[in-house]
């Protein structure tokens, strides 16, 4: 029995560490770097790929914004036009200005009715000054006071 234990065959195979390094060849070597470039390289595609859409996105509206601004602009052009024109000042001059042309009277109208006075409405003055203990009372319940 002694010669059993001892034998090579018997005894236990050492044990593997589990930090020993693995052995790779240079084809599994260079395919993991493959992967890990091409990885990559689709990361920054996909970034990319957002960012031009948040570009476009921003594109359109800045054009959309533009359009917007151009019609205004040429919606003031057009009243700048229409208010520095002969047609506006006549207009104006006999509308709000009161003038009148070569021939024409100016007709004011003279109303013959007096007009009533407004009558004031009085305003209810309290018949006893409030104290400042009332009045304080009155502003946080808003009530009269009960004394």
């Amino acid at each position: 029995m002694a010669d059993a234990q001892t034998s090579p065959e018997s005894q236990p195979e050492p044990r593997k560490s589990p930090f020993q390094r693995l052995r790779l060849t240079n084809w599994q070597i260079i395919l993991i770097a493959l992967v890990v470039v091409g990885g990559r390289l689709i990361i920054d595609f996909s970034q990319r790929i957002v960012e031009g859409q948040q570009k476009v996105a921003e594109q359109r509206s800045l054009e959309t914004e533009i359009e917007t601004l151009l019609d205004e602009q040429q919606q003031l052009e057009t009243d700048k036009a229409y208010y520095a024109s002969q047609a506006y000042v006549e207009a104006w001059a006999h509308d709000e200005g009161k003038m009148v042309k070569d021939g024409e009277k100016l007709v004011i109208p003279l109303y013959t009715e007096p007009v009533a006075p407004v009558e004031e409405v009085p305003v209810a003055q309290p018949q006893t000054p409030l104290t400042p203990p009332q009045i304080w009372w009155s502003l946080f319940f808003d009530s009269p006071p009960p004394f």
